[in-house]
C-alpha cells in the first residue's frame, strides 16, 4: 500500500483548531445522533413496523460493511480536505435521520444502513486525526478518553429526551429533530475547520502490529454485537420509550465516568497496560450475568457494569498505537477504522447466525464476553 506522508508532530499546538472546539463539535454531533439513533433498531422492531430481530439487525451489517468499503476508497494516499469530507458526512447523516422519519421499515434497513456507513469514515477519519494532533504523550490518554466521555456523557441526556419525545409525539418527530441537530453542526464545521486542513489516508497493517490488530478486531466485534444486543435486549423487558431512554442513559453514564477517570489516571502514572487489562477482564462476568439472569434489574446492572468496563480499553488501544506511530497518524487512523468496521460486520454476522440457529438476543452477550478479551492483547 502507498504510505501517507509523515504528519506534523501530533503534540504541537494547533494554530487553527483547539481541542475544546473539537469536543464541542463531537458533543453536538453525538447529541443529535444519540437522541435519535438510540431508538433506530427499537423503532424497526416495534409495532407497526414489527421487523424480525435478525432483519432489523441487518441495518448495522449494511452500515459497517459500507463503512469498511468507504475506508478503503478513501485510503489511496491522496490528500482529502477535512472540512469537505466532514461537511458531506453531516449532510448524509442528516438525510439518514430524515429517512427513518419517512421511509418504510424495509427501505430503512438498506437506505439507513448505507447512509450511516458512508457517514462513519467521512466524518471520523478526519475528526480523529484532528483530535490526535491536539494531544501530547503527557495528556494523550486523558484527552482521547475525554472524547469517549464526551460522547457517552452527551448520551446520558439525549436518549432520555428522545424517549420522552417518542412517547408524546412519536418516533418520526425524534428522527426529524435528530436530522435538524446534525444539520446545524454544518455551520460550526464550516467555521471551525480551516479549508487548508487535509490528510492523506492509507492502510498499512504492519504499522499496527499483529497484537494490536487483534485488539482492534476485538473492539470492533464488541461494538457490532452490542449495537444489536443492548437495544433489543432492553426492548424485550420494556417497550416504553421513556423507560428505554433512561436505560440507555444509565449505560452511557457508566461508560463515560470510567473512560474519563481511568484515562487521566493512566496519564499520571505514565502506563497503559494495567488499565488495558482491567476493562476486558472485568467485562466477562457482566456478560455472563446479562446472559444468565432474565430480570430487568439484573439486566440493567449487568449492562451498566459492562458499559463501564468495556469503555476502558478502546481509548487505551488507540493511545498505545499513537504513542509509537506519531509520524503516521492518517495511516494508522485509517487502518484502525478498517479493522473496526470489518470486525463489526463479521461479529454481527456471527450474531445473526446465532439468532437463526435458535439462540436469543441475550446469547449475543456470550459472544461479547469472548471477543472482548482480544482487546487485552494490544501492545
Amino acid at each position: 500500500m502507498v504510505s501517507a506522508p509523515p504528519a506534523p508532530p501530533p503534540f504541537r499546538v494547533s494554530q487553527r483548531l483547539r481541542y475544546r472546539e473539537l469536543l464541542g463539535l463531537v458533543a453536538i454531533q453525538s447529541f443529535g445522533n444519540q437522541m435519535a439513533g438510540s431508538f433506530w433498531i427499537v423503532y424497526l422492531v416495534s409495532e407497526p413496523q414489527a421487523l424480525a430481530f435478525d432483519v432489523a439487525a441487518l441495518l448495522w451489517v449494511v452500515a459497517y460493511l459500507t463503512a469498511a468499503v468507504v475506508v478503503v476508497v478513501m485510503s489511496r494516499g491522496r490528500p482529502i480536505h477535512a472540512r469537505s469530507s466532514m461537511t458531506l458526512a453531516l449532510m448524509i447523516m442528516a438525510f439518514c435521520h430524515f429517512a427513518f422519519a419517512v421511509l418504510p421499515a424495509s427501505w430503512i434497513v438498506v437506505v439507513g444502513g448505507l447512509a450511516f456507513g458512508l457517514y462513519l469514515p467521512l466524518f471520523w477519519l478526519p475528526m480523529n486525526c484532528l483530535l490526535v494532533r491536539e494531544t501530547s504523550p503527557a495528556n494523550r490518554a486523558g484527552r482521547l478518553a475525554a472524547v469517549t466521555a464526551t460522547f457517552t456523557t452527551v448520551a446520558i441526556v439525549a436518549p432520555i429526551l428522545g424517549g420522552f419525545l417518542a412517547t408524546v409525539a412519536g418516533y418520526p418527530v425524534v428522527f426529524g429533530l435528530g436530522g435538524v441537530i446534525v444539520a446545524s453542526n454544518l455551520l460550526l464545521i464550516r467555521r471551525r475547520v480551516a479549508p487548508s486542513e487535509s490528510f492523506a489516508f492509507s492502510i498499512d497493517l504492519r504499522r499496527t502490529a499483529p497484537r494490536t490488530t487483534l485488539a482492534f478486531s476485538g473492539q470492533g466485534g464488541v461494538d457490532g454485537l452490542l449495537s444489536a444486543a443492548t437495544p433489543l435486549g432492553s426492548f424485550l423487558f420494556t417497550t416504553n420509550s421513556l423507560a428505554l431512554g433512561l436505560l440507555f442513559a444509565l449505560f452511557s453514564l457508566a461508560a463515560g465516568v470510567a473512560a474519563l477517570l481511568l484515562g487521566r489516571a493512566s496519564d499520571r502514572v505514565r502506563t497503559r497496560a494495567p488499565f488495558l487489562l482491567l476493562g476486558p477482564i472485568l467485562s466477562v462476568p457482566a456478560c455472563i450475568l446479562a446472559f444468565a439472569v432474565r430480570d430487568l434489574r439484573a439486566f440493567a446492572f449487568a449492562v451498566g457494569w459492562l458499559s463501564m468496563t468495556s469503555a476502558v480499553a478502546p481509548s487505551f488501544i488507540f493511545t498505545i498505537l499513537i504513542d509509537r506511530t506519531e509520524d503516521s497518524i492518517p495511516t494508522v487512523t485509517a487502518t484502525r477504522e478498517l479493522l473496526l468496521n470489518t470486525s463489526r460486520t463479521l461479529a454481527l454476522v456471527a450474531g445473526l447466525v446465532v439468532l437463526a440457529l435458535g439462540g436469543d438476543v441475550y446469547a449475543l452477550y456470550v459472544l461479547v464476553g469472548g471477543v472482548i478479551l482480544l482487546e487485552a492483547l494490544a501492545k
